[in-house]
């Protein structure tokens, strides 16, 4: 796992589940190549498969929010998004809330906000991260933005540090393709 210093906390960030835990105590963990699992809700909640309790374990061991991207199904409602779990258990999901990638994935409807211990993090989902609008919604909110996104596809992630910028505030992002982008625009 690598451990970024954001300036208001700091993000850890995985490549899959084995992987996040690390000597550094990050304020949260994120773990992108997980976005590009599907996991049946049906089937987690049967208790059939064991994503949702490995990330619920890791949540407990390394004693810090730990946020998986992954493609959520649940019947025929498919969506991408991002499990949060602390304090050992599943506390919620966010979706992406645009389908700008097409697909035939449902859209989520609400932004979130998390309230870390040192600071609130405003989560974009995906292709959430490339909308101004989204920021303009969270930038007032929180103290810093997180991504967990797919890429790969035709999105240019690259305009995630103007955001930043114009927004002023601190950023982590983390790809499914294992790539990771961090920056705090205050200190430039």
């Amino acid at each position: 796992m690598k451990v970024v210093n954001i300036g208001v906390g700091k993000v850890g960030v995985a490549n899959s589940l084995a992987d996040a835990l690390s000597s550094e105590k990050p304020d949260v963990v994120l773990i992108a190549r997980s976005m590009a699992e599907e996991v049946r809700l049906d089937n987690e909640i049967a208790g059939r498969t064991a994503f949702a309790a490995q990330a619920a374990a890791l949540s407990a061991q390394c004693a810090c929010p730990v946020l998986c991207g992954c493609g959520t199904r649940l019947g025929e409602d498919r969506r991408v998004s991002v499990m949060t779990f602390a304090f050992g258990r599943l506390v919620d999901i966010a979706d992406r809330t645009l389908n700008l990638s097409g697909g035939d994935y449902r859209e989520g409807d609400t932004i979130k906000i998390l309230r870390l211990k040192n600071f609130d993090l405003g989560l974009l989902v995906d292709t959430d991260v490339l909308l101004a609008g989204n920021w303009k919604k969270i930038a007032a909110r929180c103290d810093a933005v997180a991504c967990i996104a797919l890429a790969g596809n035709d999105a240019d992630y690259g305009y995630i540090p103007t955001l930043a910028s114009l927004f002023a505030k601190p950023y982590a992002a983390a790809f499914a393709d294992g790539e990771i982008m961090w920056g705090n625009p205050q200190d430039d």
